[in-house]
C-alpha cells in the first residue's frame, strides 16, 4: 500500500481589492497567506503524519508555495511546482460573484464559466497527475487548495447534502468533506495497485 497527502491552507490574506477581475484567476495565484496563514503553514510542517514524506509538489499560487517550504525545509526536499495541482479556475465572473459560482458548482459539478473549470475538470486534473505520481513516488505531500482537492474528492466519495443544503462528501460511512470553513486541510489516500482503497480526512 502507498499513501498520499493533499493539503490546503485555507488562511489566506484578506482586504483585497482586485480593481480589475477580468485577470481574477492571475491575481489569485499572488493572493499571499495571512500571518496567521504562515503560522498554520509552520503547525503543518510538524505534524506527525507528514514526517515520512519523501516527495513534495505544490501548486503556482504564492500561499501553497509560502505552505510547503516548511515541510520542505524540515525534510530537506526540493519543491516540485506543478499547475496541474493549481486551485479551480474561476474564469469570466461577468455579474456573478465567487460566492455565487461556488454555490452553483455545489449542485451542478459540471457548471463552469467562460474560460473557468467545473469542479470535475478540475477532479480530474488533480486525479491525472495524482496517478502518475503514485506510480513512482509513494509517501508524497501536494499542497494544492480546497477547491482542487473537493474535485477530486468527489470522483470516490458519496455526495448528499445537510439541511442548510449544503455539500457534504461520505466515503465508506465517514463525512469527509462537510463545506466548513477550516483553517486548513489534509488528507491521507491510501493506494493499492493504483487504486484508492481509502480516503481519511486528517484535519
Amino acid at each position: 500500500m502507498m499513501k498520499l497527502y493533499l493539503i490546503s491552507n485555507n488562511l489566506l490574506l484578506e482586504g483585497l481589492d482586485y480593481k480589475n477581475t477580468a485577470n481574477l484567476d492571475v491575481l489569485r495565484l499572488v493572493r499571499p497567506l495571512s500571518i496567521t496563514g504562515e503560522e498554520i503553514a509552520k503547525k503543518i510542517s510538524e505534524l506527525k503524519c507528514l514526517q515520512e514524506i519523501e516527495h513534495i509538489y505544490s501548486s503556482f499560487h504564492s500561499s501553497a508555495i509560502a505552505t510547503s517550504k516548511y515541510l520542505a525545509n524540515n525534510l530537506e526536499l526540493k519543491i516540485n511546482l506543478t499547475s496541474r495541482l493549481n486551485d479551480c479556475k474561476v474564469g469570466d465572473l461577468g455579474s456573478k460573484n465567487m460566492k455565487m459560482v461556488k454555490g452553483l458548482q455545489d449542485h451542478e459539478f459540471t457548471y463552469k464559466l467562460t474560460n473557468g473549470e467545473s469542479l470535475i475538470d478540475v477532479g480530474n486534473r488533480l486525479d491525472k497527475i495524482i496517478q502518475e505520481i503514485i506510480v513512482k513516488k509513494p509517501m508524497t505531500a501536494l499542497f494544492t487548495h480546497k477547491r482542487a482537492i473537493l474535485g477530486f474528492l468527489l470522483k470516490y466519495a458519496k455526495v448528499g447534502y445537510n439541511l442548510d443544503e449544503n455539500l457534504i462528501l461520505d466515503y465508506n460511512g465517514n463525512i469527509i468533506y462537510d463545506d466548513s470553513d477550516t483553517d486548513y486541510d489534509i488528507y491521507e489516500i491510501t493506494f493499492e495497485n493504483s487504486s484508492v482503497i481509502d480516503i481519511k480526512r486528517i484535519y
